[in-house]
């Protein structure tokens, strides 16, 4: 894609960032481990590496909200997906 290994480095940190992030308030909320918390678990993961590349990759917030319901709804059909085919044990 042309992107140097340091952008890769940066936005790979922001996505785990956002789910570290998911995680937290997830605890915080008493919910146990593994637990399904819809938007939570899919949001922060891709709004995070987004919001901060948006000047890099020259992204509206209009496209990244976009982006973060398009990644909500392919993360969710490829769990079920991939539960089916026993890859996961849960479909979420």
């Amino acid at each position: 894609m042309g992107w140097s290994f340091e952008l890769g480095v940066f936005t790979g940190l922001w996505a785990m960032v956002g789910d570290l992030f998911s995680s937290f308030i997830k605890r915080r909320l008493a919910l146990p481990p593994s637990s399904m918390a819809l938007g939570l678990d899919q949001v922060p993961e891709s709004l995070f590496p987004l919001w901060a590349m948006r000047s890099e990759w020259v992204l509206t917030p209009g496209f990244i909200l976009v982006l973060v319901m398009a990644f909500l709804v392919l993360e969710l059909s490829l769990s079920r997906w991939l539960h089916k085919l026993q890859i996961r044990e849960q479909p979420y």
